[in-house]
């Protein structure tokens, strides 16, 4: 018995999945960014550039300090929400995700899907966006391709942007359950 792949019958099976990570050059230089801003920033709070008393005490340094750990804990909560954005297609439907922020559209709710190029001016910018006439994206930075995905959501319809290094197979698969789901009848 040993070799034998026994698939459960509750799990989906995976048609196609992806990580489309941010380049490693983003994260390095938002780690440069963060660690100079602090530096700079704790160097000017803590000690005067000309004397040694320092340019902030007592509450005011407080207050600094306080806003300087939220800053730093956003930063973090981005780049841990925000550097990978993860797409499955599975038997239920298409799932992509940030960290904790993700969309999942049934095979029903979807109409069409089709390979584009990304055009970050009609989103304005990289990640979740909203843009007018139902279109969303979820794009990462410098990748230039992807899929757009006609799905019906809430009684409209909208027009989802999802980007993949890989938009002509991630096109293909969502294609040819779309073309089922339509051709079966109903239960």
């Amino acid at each position: 018995m040993s070799g034998m792949t026994i698939q459960d019958p509750d799990r989906p099976s995976i048609l196609f999945s992806e990580n489309v990570k941010v380049p490693f050059w983003v994260i390095g230089i938002l780690g440069l960014v963060l660690g100079v801003t602090a530096g700079a920033m704790t160097g000017v709070a803590v000690r005067n550039l000309v004397g040694d008393d320092p340019i902030i005490a007592g509450s005011d340094a407080t207050l600094f300090y306080v806003c300087f750990a939220l800053a730093v804990l956003l930063d973090i909560f981005l780049l841990f929400n925000f550097t990978n954005l993860a797409i499955t297609v599975n038997d239920r439907g298409l799932e992509f995700r940030y960290g904790m922020f993700g969309k999942f559209f049934a095979w029903d709710t979807m109409s069409n899907a089709k390979s584009n190029e990304y055009r970050w001016i009609t989103y304005g910018g990289w990640g979740i966006r909203f843009s007018t006439q139902g279109r969303r994206a979820w794009s990462q930075l410098s990748v230039k391709e992807g899929v757009v995905v006609d799905v019906t959501e809430g009684g409209k319809k909208r027009h989802y942007f999802i980007s993949t290094r890989r938009p002509e197979e991630l096109e293909s698969v969502l294609l040819s359950k779309i073309a089922v789901e339509d051709t079966e009848p109903p239960a």
